[in-house]
């Protein structure tokens, strides 16, 4: 709750007094286990992603002097091709990969994972899906339709990003 807070009260100085969000924002009746910490963290996400949205259509329009100076790079690119990903990241800043952090990269991306199953929480996806739907378009992700579109791993929800 209090990295929440902190992140909610960085938008305006003067919300250290009153909430971000009033208790029925995009939230509906509380549930049973919900509390607080759900309703600040949507409150941060909220923050978050309107500061992504407005970077992202910063580098979709960038103005002179950012033309050609920022590279964007999103986790699954560096998972998918580790080896590419890397050598467009050190590139870009005019430096060359060792091949012990190719090795460190291979490692860190293509390893066991810690569960067999999918953390799954439809909810979640839904809130995601509604407070950061205009970064996750320029960034290539697609919506979800159903739980189970969710759970097939067989499909991608990547698409190319507009950036």
């Amino acid at each position: 709750i209090r990295e929440s807070l902190q992140v909610v009260r960085s938008r305006d100085p003067r919300i250290h007094r009153m909430p971000f969000l009033d208790a029925g924002h995009k939230l509906g009746v509380k549930k049973e286990g919900g509390g607080s910490s759900d309703y600040h963290a949507l409150g941060a996400m909220e923050v978050i992603c309107s500061s992504m949205a407005k970077t992202l259509q910063t580098a979709l329009h960038p103005p002179d002097w950012l033309q050609g100076n920022y590279l964007a790079v999103r986790y699954e690119d560096l998972v998918v091709e580790p080896i590419k990903t890397l050598r467009q990241v050190y590139g870009f800043v005019n430096l060359s990969v060792s091949p012990e952090m190719e090795k460190f990269a291979l490692n860190m991306t293509s390893g066991p994972g810690y569960s067999s199953k999918p953390f799954v929480v439809q909810q979640q996806i839904k809130q995601v899906e509604e407070y950061c739907h205009q970064p996750m378009a320029l960034l290539g992700y697609e919506k979800v339709s159903s739980p189970e579109e969710v759970k097939d791993l067989s499909r991608t929800l990547l698409r190319k990003p507009r950036l």
